[in-house]
């Protein structure tokens, strides 16, 4: 078994080892391959990877010396850098170097230091360590006293700098070691988008040149690499850096020299890369490592071997500096610490010293020359000098050589590398630099290159501060650090001419004197002092000895050959020049780096800072003229930003009154709109009669236009005005007419417009149809006038005219108005000031005493119809001299008997007004009438039976037999007896003009009027046959405990009553406001203190953590605002237990509530954003890159107030949502609301732009990454939850079953009930009318009731769409009779606190006008409930209803009447409140009143509704009725007060739940209310 296997297993093993064996081949092949170098040095050293590695810190060789231990700059006590500079290191330029150091050793240095070291780069958030410029300073020629030179603070390793023990430590950028980072990049990201990808090269600009190394340059930087990018001062703007080569080094294009050397590397890169071709094939990815590996390998021998000897010492001309051998001989002695650099070792960290980084290494800037000669090809006896190619403004000119100027080339070295590049090279090999001493030329320490704010800076005062801001220790502490002695200040000043300007301006304390001062000063003619030389060849030491990949280390697996050694050892910078370049051989010397006597083209002579030079050039005396440096120059970085930013807010703030402008322009316009939606094209409908005719009449500007009828009444001698139901309007009364009748006939248009005007009357305006028919109707009118022999004058003008000239009624008021006021100035002989009339001028009152009243005018003055027999009467009684008009004495004579007459001569008045023959007597008919004509005013009206029920009750009271004449001694039983005789007293006229401010008594005529009343209040319910039911307390008044005597008491009493009411709403409101509180809390700490690391605060101040504070709120309120929006949801949540701790019927205040604070905190945040990106907008663009880092811009783009605020997501969508803010805020005031509905829903539905722009605005990571989504996902998911609701409701179209138009503009609509539609009575419903658009809807209340199978509302026309909805479903305004109304959208059902009634004790319903609509859905849900075995809380049920005449709402008394034929439970107690009554005619409210009573006793309801309900003439008293009830329930611990109507009503329920609920033991009033 197991040997039938065996060969399987063969097989298998040798189809194995045929797949492994080339993979096996192929490792091998890869094992010749050697390591990268890693480009961001870790894992250089595989024992401590991070050694070396990019951003390490800088390590210290001598104890820090910060002022606070931790991270303040040292030296605070120190001198100004400004003056050490100008003391210790100024001095005359243009002294050549002692031992003839060349500029190519300076300059080759500069890229030794960018190769090895980057702390170029400012800490973020940015640190100021500003140097103050003294006065008589250069820079401050203006002698300012604040003027500072700015000098950022280096990066730091975030985890230091928190304790002594951790001090702050900088960071290093790069690596340390010679690893190529000058010409491959900081990184492999950096290295690629330099290379070719072919040939293994770096990217050529021309790739004609592949082949020709010498005329190869980098590529263009058309990718925009981020190159160092600062303004070159000789020009001072930024330039883009798409202007630069796409080389490895960073700033490696800050000088043309530097730029030359990366330039020569670059070509020895492909210069290699080539050469190896024949050896490693086509492979780019070999060839370019190999390359790299042997150009830093070069590069390492250079620095190391040829650069460094001559930079630390040269003691002859071929004396230099020894380094120690990498290796050193076994059998060499070796004391002093170089015993420990032997080769590589881990254990060598090669990191770069602070005190190598802040002065050591800048002992080359004493070597820097002000310029440089430029040299073209040539030999010995021809060196031609050339002029450098940049121009500059503002220089000399002439026959001249001219050097480049360093000051001027600092970030322009493109241009003159590109043409003269050679002739650098070959001018940095002549040029000698600089001595070696404690000089810095004025090129460095005056005109170094700087930001755009200060354009112009002084490098030695740099060095300084930079060293004290690194915390670096005193000059002496340092020497004996790296084991020197200190040294006395005459050895250290022995070079200075004046040296006791120096030891004074140190105070004589050596232990302050700054290491750069003391470093530079050593200085000797062979190089660096003793204290520099020492650190800068430690320094060395460590980064050869430390490097794992250093050429000579032989001990890595992947070394060079020793004969590869051998041939690296033999390039030099020369050999490399010859190669790459177009300069040959005999052109530059032997060592480039120093110029021995009788070297090739020694420079003419040494150059300086002098504009004018005297030299022998090219064997002629000429004079160099050297460029001035451009003076320091400054910027403001809001420069270019101020017209945006004040035209930005400016814009953004008009926006607020320019938007409440539109809104009342648009009401405006649409209140036109409306006025011609109200006029009305003439019925044109066939008519019989002669005499009548349909029109439209105009009544006045203000006013709708209405279709009438206008008959002519030859019998009466009237022109009778109607609408279209018969309705009487108005009359004109031609009987006592003496003047002419003058028509106005409009000539223009379609001449279809007529004015009557009849004396002592207003005018009457109306249009026909058309021309035919006003000319039909004029001549009938001319044909009744003449039958009455009137004359008549006939007038044309424009319809335009007559409307303005037109006596409108409103302003016959007006004067109506003045008229009573006199009256009553007469009648109660009060003081014209009372009356407010003491303005009045004589024209006027002159007008008023002659106005006489028709009778038209007369009944409007009492709040009665024209019509009625009461006015008849009445008119006919006062207009003495029959002519038809009511004249002023007549009128006063009337007044002056109900002002001030008794109980007796008031009856006589009425007694009088229907005692038509004057018989002294009245007929059983007469008396009849009269109370029949008093109903009449009422709108009410009485069955025959009822009339005479009440005749007998009358006549027993005056001892009469049925049917008798009553005389006025009888009559005045009935009407002014003992019962009745004060309250007949007190009544009067109650014209509005009168007011309440007379005295009469001691007491005001209205309180005495509502005393007249006041049995109304003390009634006795009855059942059907007069029988008392039941005896009651209500409207008892109660005696109050008494409140506690100091107002401040009685406050905080109010206070207490009024939390206990509203404990839920406070509790929740607060606790909303406490957390609103603690986010902004929060985040306005968290910008202070725990983010102050960002440093967006120390730009902007703590205007960003108000900022940011008042943002997170926003995000909190603006998401909570759709919770308060979830209708349904509330709805629901209502239902549950949830209803006892939270107050959801306060959904809509709350809602309003968090709108307001979202709104405040939009506006803090908004003002200070505007504080935030003036701040912003003046600051540096390189500074804002690093607190905005998800915004990038080119470096040579400002970023200006305009790109903040346009040209970020944050900025733009933040513009766009302070608008959207503005339009829905003003759309949202009640004003909008009354009078642009349709604007204020639409602008409302911006909320959907609001919170996209919100998520949007976030997603900008301007300043903190986006949290609105943190607030928004939770509020955002119910909403769309409960918006598919609504969808799936209001979707569906709904026909209207009928559409009925009631008085008081009421319209009625009742439609089918959708399926699974559940809903309590007293909800409401949002529903928008098909005809009027589909996505406009507008809320009321429900007025069926749960249990129907239809849906009822009843909506009053208040407003534009309501007012149209009324139009729409108007019947009249259809001509087909096939009408059927249009459908409707209904969304809801919704709750609000009246749904609530049956879970009090005891419930009070308040209903005024159309606000009773939410209390027939309740009346008709008792009903039904007191048929159904159901039991719930509600004990008892008074709905009071408050209505100007309750013929107004019939469909409510029918509702009420069916209550009370159902009520067996007496459930329901209703009282009817008409105010209509008491507001115009006491007398004839108080004659109704004495008639009402009487029919209570025998009939037990109401004379004018029929209902069993107590009919009361006037307002209630709220309070009164609210603490009666307490007596008539003394077990009721709450009683809840529901009230909906006017906000004047609902306003003085409210205040009557107050007073009451400061009674002591009394029953708390709950009070829930709407307004409409």
């Amino acid at each position: 078994m197991y040997g039938s296997n065996r060969p399987r297993r063969y097989l298998f093993l040798g189809i194995l080892l045929l797949f492994l064996d080339p993979v096996y081949s192929q490792a091998k092949e890869e094992k010749k391959l050697i390591e990268p170098v890693p480009q961001d040095g870790f894992f250089n050293n595989l024992n401590h990877p991070d050694w070396g590695a990019v951003d390490d810190i800088l390590i210290r060789k001598s104890p820090p010396a910060y002022q606070d231990g931790v991270y303040e700059p040292a030296g605070q006590d120190r001198p100004n850098p400004f003056t050490i500079s100008e003391i210790a290191h100024k001095g005359e330029s243009g002294l050549g170097s002692a031992r003839n150091r060349t500029a190519m050793l300076v300059y080759f240095g500069q890229q030794v230091v960018e190769e090895i070291l980057d702390v170029q780069r400012p800490g973020c958030p940015r640190e100021f360590f500003n140097i103050p410029v003294p006065k008589n300073h250069p820079f401050n020629p203006d002698n300012l006293d604040n003027l500072q030179m700015p000098l950022q603070r280096s990066r730091f390793n975030q985890r230091t700098g928190q304790t002594a023990g951790n001090p702050r430590q900088q960071l290093n950028e790069i690596t340390p070691f010679i690893d190529g980072t000058l010409f491959y990049g900081p990184g492999k990201a950096w290295t690629d988008a330099i290379r070719e990808f072919k040939r293994g090269y770096l990217k050529v600009r021309d790739p004609s040149t592949y082949d020709d190394i010498a005329k190869q340059f980098p590529a263009d930087n058309d990718i925009r690499l981020p190159f160092a990018n600062p303004p070159p001062p000789a020009d001072h703007y930024l330039k883009p850096v798409n202007r630069f080569f796409r080389l490895g080094n960073p700033r490696g294009f800050e000088n043309p020299f530097l730029l030359t050397f990366g330039v020569i590397f670059f070509r020895w890169h492909n210069y290699i890369a080539r050469s190896l071709k024949n050896y490693y094939g086509e492979d780019d990815e070999r060839l370019f490592e190999e390359a790299r590996r042997r150009v830093i390998a070069h590069h390492q021998k250079i620095v190391m071997y040829d650069w460094l000897p001559r930079w630390l010492e040269i003691k002859n001309e071929t004396t230099f500096f020894e380094i120690p051998k990498y290796i050193r001989d076994p059998d060499e002695a070796c004391t002093g610490k170089l015993c420990a650099f032997n080769g590589y070792d881990s254990e060598i960290h090669p990191g770069i010293s602070q005190e190598f980084q802040t002065a050591a290494m800048r002992f080359g800037h004493t070597l820097v020359t002000p310029g440089l000669w430029l040299r073209g090809p040539g030999n010995s006896t021809n060196c031609n000098w050339r002029n450098h190619t940049l121009g500059m403004p503002n220089q000399p000119h002439g026959p001249s050589y001219r050097p480049i100027r360093l000051c001027n080339a600092f970030w322009n070295s493109r241009e003159p590398v590109d043409s003269t590049m050679d002739d650098i090279i070959r001018g940095m090999s002549s040029t000698l630099a600089e001595k070696e001493d404690n000089i810095v030329v004025p090129d460095l320490r005056e005109h170094l290159f700087g930001p755009l704010e200060f354009s112009r800076r002084d490098l030695v005062a740099i060095n300084i501060q930079r060293a004290r801001e690194h915390g670096l220790t005193d000059y002496n502490s340092i020497r004996k650090a790296f084991e020197l002695g200190p040294l006395p200040w005459e050895h250290v000043t022995r070079h200075l001419t004046e040296p006791e300007k120096l030891v004074d301006l140190y105070q004589n304390d050596s232990s302050k004197l700054d290491l750069f001062v003391g470093g530079l000063l050593e200085t000797t003619d062979s190089g660096p002092g003793p204290l520099f030389q020492k650190i800068l060849l430690d320094q060395f030491m460590r980064i050869r000895h430390g490097d794992r990949f250093w050429f000579e280390n032989k001990g890595n697996g992947y070394n060079f050959t020793d004969e590869e050694i051998e041939e690296i050892r033999k390039v030099t910078l020369r050999s490399i020049i010859l190669k790459v370049t177009d300069v040959r051989e005999g052109e530059i010397q032997e060592d480039v780096f120093i110029h021995k006597p009788g070297d090739v083209c020694r420079q003419p002579c040494q150059l300086n800072s002098n504009q004018n030079l005297p030299c022998r050039v090219n064997s002629a005396q000429v004079t160099v003229l050297s460029e001035n440096c451009t003076s320091l120059k400054h910027y403001d970085y809001f420069t270019g930003s101020g017209a945006a930013y004040i035209l930005t807010f400016l814009g953004l703030g008009l926006c607020v009154p320019g938007t409440v402008g539109i809104m009342i322009c648009m009401a405006k316009y649409r209140a036109k709109q409306m006025q011609r939606g109200r006029q009305r094209r003439s019925p044109h409908r066939p008519n019989d009669d002669p005499n009548v005719f349909a029109a439209v009449e105009w009544v006045g500007p203000n006013s709708d236009e209405r279709n009438v009828k206008v008959k002519l009444d030859r019998s009466r001698k009237k022109i009778h005005v109607e609408d279209m139901r018969r309705k009487p309007l108005r009359m004109l009364d031609l009987r006592s007419v003496k003047q002419k009748v003058h028509y106005r006939l409009s000539s223009d248009g379609l001449q279809n417009t007529i004015a009557i005007r009849v004396q002592g009357d207003i005018d009457l305006v109306i249009k026909f149809l058309d021309l035919e028919e006003r000319e039909k109707f004029k001549k009938n009118v001319d044909n009744f006038l003449v039958d009455l022999q009137i004359e008549r004058e006939i007038h044309e003008f424009t319809e335009k005219s007559i409307y303005d000239n037109a006596q409108t009624k409103e302003e016959r008021q007006k004067y109506l108005d003045k008229f009573f006021r006199v009256i009553c100035l007469q009648a109660f002989k009060r003081q014209p000031g009372q009356l407010q009339i003491e303005n009045m001028s004589g024209d006027d009152l002159n007008k008023i005493i002659k106005i006489k009243l028709t009778r038209t005018e007369f009944a409007d003055a009492l709040g009665l119809k024209p019509n009625s027999i009461f006015v008849r009467n009445m008119f006919m009684m006062v207009d003495k001299n029959n002519s038809g008009f009511v004249e002023f004495q007549e009128f006063l004579d009337m007044f002056v008997v109900l002002a001030s007459g008794d109980a007796e001569d008031k009856a006589r008045l009425i007694f009088n007004m229907y005692d038509v023959r004057r018989q002294g007597k009245l007929s059983s008919k007469e008396f009849a009438r009269m109370i029949h004509s008093m109903l009449d005013l009422s709108d009410s009206s009485i069955s025959n039976t009822d009339m005479q029920a009440l005749m007998n009750t009358m006549y027993k009271t005056a001892g009469l037999p049925q049917n008798a004449d009553i005389d006025f001694e009888s009559f005045a039983k009935i009407f002014a007896s003992d019962e009745y005789e004060s309250t007949l007293k007190k009544a009067t006229l109650g014209i509005e003009a009168l007011g309440s401010d007379g005295k009469q008594g001691g007491q005001s005529v209205m309180a005495k009027k509502r005393t007249t009343f006041l049995e109304s209040y003390k009634f006795k319910n009855r059942d059907d046959s007069g029988l008392q039911r039941k005896n009651t307390k209500i409207k008892v008044k109660a005696k109050s405990t008494e409140l506690p005597p100091s107002p401040a008491g009685q406050k905080l009493y109010e206070i207490t009553r009024k939390i206990e009411n509203y404990r839920l709403q406070i509790f929740w409101l607060s606790l909303y406001i406490l957390v609103t509180i603690g986010i902004f809390l929060e985040r306005a700490f968290y910008y202070s203190f725990e983010r102050e690391h960002a440093g967006l605060r120390r730009i902007a101040g703590y205007g960003v953590t108000v900022t940011r504070g008042a943002a997170s709120v926003m995000m909190f309120t603006y998401a909570s605002l759709l919770v308060t929006m979830s209708r349904n949801t509330i709805t629901f949540l209502r239902e549950t237990f949830l209803h006892r701790f939270i107050p959801f019927d306060s959904a809509h205040a709350m809602h309003k509530i968090i709108a307001i604070i979202a709104l405040l905190f939009t506006v803090v945040h908004c003002v200070g954003h505007g504080i935030n990106l003036y701040h912003i907008s003046t600051q540096a663009s390189s500074d804002l890159n690093c607190i905005f880092r998800e915004y990038f811009r080119a470096t040579d783009v400002l970023a200006s107030f305009q790109y903040w605020a346009f040209g970020t997501i944050t900025g733009l969508t933040g513009i766009i949502l302070t608008l959207i803010v503005i339009v829905m805020y003003v759309f949202a005031t009640p004003y909008a609301r009354r009078n642009l509905f349709n604007a204020f829903w639409v602008t409302h539905s911006f909320y959907i732009l609001l919170y996209i722009f919100m998520v949007m605005h976030g997603t900008g990571r301007l300043v903190q990454p986006p949290l609105f989504q943190n607030y928004f996902y939770g509020p955002l998911f119910i909403f769309i939850v409960d918006k598919f609701i609504s969808l799936s409701r209001n979707q569906v179209e709904i026909d209207v079953i009928s559409a009925d138009l009631l008085p008081s503009d009421v319209t009625a609509l009742k439609f089918k009930r959708p399926i699974n539609f559940e809903y309590k009575s007293g909800q409401w419903v949002r529903i928008s009318c098909a005809a009027l658009g589909k996505s406009e809807y507008h809320p009321f209340t429900l007025t069926s009731s749960p249990h129907e199978d239809y849906l009822s509302l009843h909506i009053r026309a208040v407003g534009p769409w309501t007012t149209n909805l009324r139009k729409t479903y108007d019947a009249n305004n259809v001509d087909s009779e096939s009408w059927t109304p249009p459908k409707v959208y209904v969304d809801g059902p919704f709750g609000e606190g009246h749904q609530d009634w049956y879970k009090f004790p005891v419930a009070v319903l308040v209903g005024g006008g159309i606000g009773v609509t939410p209390f027939a859905s309740i009346l008709k849900d008792i009903v039904y409930k007191t048929t159904q075995p159901i039991r719930f809380p509600c004990q008892k049920v008074y709905f009071l209803w408050v209505t100007r005449t309750q013929k107004q709402f019939e469909w409510l008394t029918d509702i009420i009447r069916e209550v009370e034929e159902k009520d067996i439970k007496d459930l329901v107690s209703v009282h009817i409140f008409i105010t209509q009554f008491q507001q115009k005619f006491d007398l004839r409210t108080t004659m109704l009143y004495i008639c009402e009573r009487h029919f209570q006793k025998i009939a037990g309801k109401s004379l004018f509704t029929g209902l069993k309900a107590v009919t009361h003439f006037g307002r209630p008293q709220f309070q009164e009725f609210l603490e009666s009830l307490h007596i008539e329930h003394p077990e009721a611990k709450q009683i809840g007060v529901f009230s909906c109507g006017p906000p004047p009503m609902t306003l003085n329920v409210d205040k009557a739940c107050a007073e009451a609920n400061k009674n002591e033991g009394y029953p708390t009033y709950s009070h829930h209310f709407e307004n409409f």
